[in-house]
């Protein structure tokens, strides 16, 4: 969803006692004419069409109401606030109309806001639903605060060492995980992911910012779990500073201790049409587009893959299952594993080693996946692999 950069209004009329109809009608026309200066050039039509309708994007002002002369109920801050605001009010979605008032592709949000204010201060009165909004404001919800840190065994290193994979259940509790599941399938309802349209592959991706997350109240849940999959390089770092006599090789250790938190996560979704992503490395040098992209961002930068599951009530009939192979195999192999995508599960796997795929979905499975980078390969290319053209982030 786009930056808060437009802005709305929402309006319905109140059967009011004779006395007070009778005090607010010398008003009625002025109030009236406000409100016609405010919404001049719009366009007109019901609240459900009007969010379905592409005309309603982009830079533009929001009047919505049950009729001719009704007062104004809430003025928001965008098309997204629109939406929240049609899924969140009590009132008769059926009964509200929209205008719209386009004031340039290009205005800037601040240029916006200073609009929404206009737009009250020309109704002359508080809309009753911004009222509202502002008492809730000021009991802000805390933002989540579960996961966060990663935490490894010994077993959990020698696992890694030994078959280049460790699954581990039970880094996030229920509540945190209620909260994940809810806001990565807001990503996927606002339209927020993509097919990138790559063969082999059919799941619907988001490719978010560790420095912008998706703003809005949805999309909160979704923080414990990046800051549990950020923090897998530390995490492991701690491990291996904890049990330094672990029968781990050299190649391992290195690995753990160059390895750095990336600038980029992806949330992604199969669906249940048997959508799949057949067997590869996430990072393989036969690739002819291994070492392509952004120092830090390329295939070839990954060390270690971290993959948290968020998919609540699992069962087998919803396939879609992990499925690896001994290391040092080929996808011929009969010998494999298949690991059940259970919700709060976390796998975390070698990425230049360990041969892998998403087995046909029978039913939505969701994921959320950072790939750690190699400090040492970055620093030899540039400074910093934020200062090159960074993948912009949902917001």
């Amino acid at each position: 969803m786009m930056a808060s950069t437009r802005a709305c209004v929402a309006s319905t009329s109140r059967a009011t006692p004779e006395r007070a109809r009778l005090s607010r009608k010398a008003k009625a026309r002025s109030v009236s004419g406000q409100r016609e200066r405010i919404v001049a050039r719009a366009s007109r039509t019901t609240l459900r069409d009007a969010l379905r309708s592409n005309e309603s994007r982009g830079s533009i002002v929001f009047v919505v109401d049950e009729g001719e002369n009704t007062r104004a109920v809430f003025v928001g801050g965008g098309r997204d606030a629109l939406e929240a605001y049609a899924e969140s009010t009590e009132r008769d979605v059926e009964t509200l109309w929209v205008r719209w008032e386009t004031l340039g592709r290009r205005a800037r949000a601040s240029a916006l806001n200073a609009k929404v204010k206009e737009t009250i201060a020309a109704l002359g009165y508080a809309p009753e639903d911004n009222a509202g909004a502002v008492a809730s404001a000021t009991q802000k919800a805390a933002e989540p605060t579960g996961g966060g840190q990663a935490t490894f065994a010994r077993s959990h290193l020698e696992a890694l060492d030994r078959d280049g994979i460790v699954v581990i259940d039970g880094m996030l509790d229920a509540e945190t995980l209620n909260d994940a599941v809810e806001s990565v399938r807001a990503l996927h309802a606002r339209g927020l992911m993509r097919n990138l349209e790559q063969s082999g592959r059919d799941d619907d991706v988001a490719v978010l910012s560790t420095s912008a997350l998706p703003s809005g109240r949805e999309f909160l849940g979704l923080r414990p779990v990046v800051r549990l999959l950020l923090d897998v390089p530390n995490g492991l770092r701690r491990a291996l500073d904890d049990n330094t006599n672990a029968e781990i090789s050299e190649d391992t250790r290195s690995k753990i201790r160059r390895c750095a938190p990336p600038d980029r996560l992806m949330a992604a979704r199969y669906g249940p049409e048997n959508c799949r992503y057949v067997a590869h490395l996430d990072n393989d040098p036969r690739d002819p587009g291994n070492d392509v992209g952004t120092p830090g961002l390329r295939p070839a930068d990954r060390v270690f893959t971290c993959i948290a599951y968020l998919n609540p009530n699992w069962i087998p009939i919803h396939e879609g299952r992990f499925r690896y192979f001994p290391l040092g195999a080929d996808v011929s192999s009969s010998d494999f594993t298949d690991i059940d995508p259970l919700c709060g599960r976390v796998v975390v796997f070698d990425s230049s080693k360990l041969l892998h795929e998403v087995r046909p979905s029978a039913a939505d499975r969701f994921a959320v996946t950072a790939w750690t980078y190699d400090r040492s390969r970055v620093s030899r290319s540039v400074p910093s692999s934020r200062a090159i053209h960074p993948l912009p982030g949902l917001s």
